[in-house]
């Protein structure tokens, strides 16, 4: 894993470290001076909207045809596990339509095709994307306006504060990943060394986004700034693809990083199962810097295996402060 900091020059060849950014600002035509400009995204303060937007850059997918296809309108598709189906049904019935369906392989998808339904969500989301899949989106508009006379406005990035909306929130349900490290003699009975507990926060993404072809390391050191953390790269082999894929990594795990994350967490709470590893992350908290007894070191354990793939017992109370 190497370090990428302003000294290390990693595919820096390759990379295309500003072009979407430019493009997103360049490409930009909401300032013509049209009249009748549906641009609900510019007067309204909804966090749904900045959740969605974190939501659509992390899990989901803005799908336009090619070809003679072209004329149909985009959709949006959501992927997600089985376990998550409650949160994309309360999405569903806030924003009143889409189809939740599970493929044969276990997958569940919610996906939006009313091209009225995508723009609506479009309106929600414009002017609050942060990552190269706003080429998408404005790709999508200009589908809606060429097509369907939309007249939709391609907004520029947000650059606002990652602490002041609730985008963060839906890219974590999305991307992020909360855990509980045990070592030692915490870890294992059998080990003589001294136990130590660490609460992991951590985000990864591609190095390059899939879909547009454009780096990812200008917003994932975005977000690395905000939780003062170092980015890291990383080489990761998945079946999922053909060759190992490179991947940009961060890691939050001392107390100040900790801080950061709880207190941006109880203004903009998590919608996803990833709230109850969340919650249980927080526990964690307590067991930090001090020497366990034998009834806490039990504790942790059963916090710690109570969470991720090891989760058996699902809450959704939260969903009822669901952003609107």
């Amino acid at each position: 894993m190497t370090y990428l900091d302003n000294h290390t020059k990693i595919y820096s060849n390759t990379l295309k470290l500003t072009s979407w950014k430019t493009k997103a600002f360049l490409n930009n035509s909401s300032f013509s001076g049209r009249n009748n400009l549906r641009n609900f995204s510019t007067i309204t303060n909804s966090q749904l909207g900045y959740y969605l937007a974190g939501l659509i850059e992390g899990d989901g997918s803005i799908i336009l045809r090619k070809g003679e296809q072209e004329s149909v309108s985009p959709k949006i598709v959501f992927t997600f596990s089985k376990s998550e189906i409650p949160l994309y049904e309360k999405l569903k019935e806030i924003l009143n339509t889409g189809v939740i369906y599970t493929e044969t392989t276990g997958v569940c998808r919610y996906s939006i095709t009313n091209w009225e339904a995508v723009t609506n969500v479009i309106n929600l989301i414009n002017g609050k994307f942060r990552t190269p899949k706003i080429l998408a989106l404005h790709k999508a508009i200009d589908n809606l306006n060429q097509w369907r006379k939309s007249n939709l406005l391609k907004l520029p990035l947000d650059t606002s504060s990652l602490d002041s909306n609730a985008w963060l929130a839906g890219f974590i349900d999305a991307d992020g990943h909360f855990s509980i490290k045990l070592t030692g003699c915490y870890g294992s009975d059998d080990s003589e060394t001294r136990g130590r507990v660490q609460c992991v926060f951590s985000i990864n993404q591609s190095e390059i986004h899939r879909t547009t072809g454009e780096s990812n390391i200008l917003f994932m050191t975005e977000l690395a700034n905000f939780f003062q953390v170092n980015l890291n790269h990383k080489i990761s082999d998945s079946v999922l693809f053909k060759k190992p894929s490179k991947m940009l990594v961060f890691f939050a795990q001392s107390d100040r990083k900790h801080y950061i994350i709880t207190s941006y967490l109880s203004k903009f709470p998590l919608m996803s199962s990833k709230h109850l590893n969340y919650l249980s992350f927080f526990k964690g908290l307590n067991y930090l810097g001090k020497r366990l007894t034998t009834e806490e070191i039990i504790e942790i354990r059963n916090i710690k295996n109570s969470m991720n793939n090891k989760r058996s017992e699902y809450t959704w109370d939260h969903l009822d402060n669901f952003y609107h």
